[in-house]
């Protein structure tokens, strides 16, 4: 018997855990709605005037199998959510409040431009 095929295998093997690796660490699949794109992040004291219109915890996927996605990505992804439910909302600024954790974060939303 060959050692040829097992090779091959073990090669295809290892090519398809870079491509998962590459495509899980740095893609992104949130996409802003043309109304968020108006919403602002911002830190906590920046909105002391600013009308509270409520929180919202968003989640993305962290992982992918024995994967973990680059934080800066997911991060990037949880705040996308929270601008466009913060846009759907009638909110114009949101500040995170929560810090990530397995691929959750809240944040607070406010109307703070006329």
């Amino acid at each position: 018997m060959s050692k040829t095929p097992y090779i091959t295998s073990r090669s295809s093997m290892l090519i398809l855990t870079l491509a998962l690796t590459t495509l899980a660490s740095g893609c992104t699949w949130v996409k802003k709605t043309p109304e968020a794109l108006n919403v602002r992040t911002v830190p906590i004291d920046r909105v002391a005037d600013c009308k509270s219109m409520g929180s919202v915890t968003t989640n993305t996927v962290d992982s992918i199998s024995v994967v973990n996605r680059s934080a800066q990505t997911v991060e990037k992804e949880l705040e996308a959510l929270a601008q466009n439910q913060a846009a759907e909302s009638g909110a114009d600024t949101i500040v995170a409040t929560t810090k990530v954790v397995n691929g959750t974060r809240t944040f607070a939303m406010y109307k703070c431009l006329n």
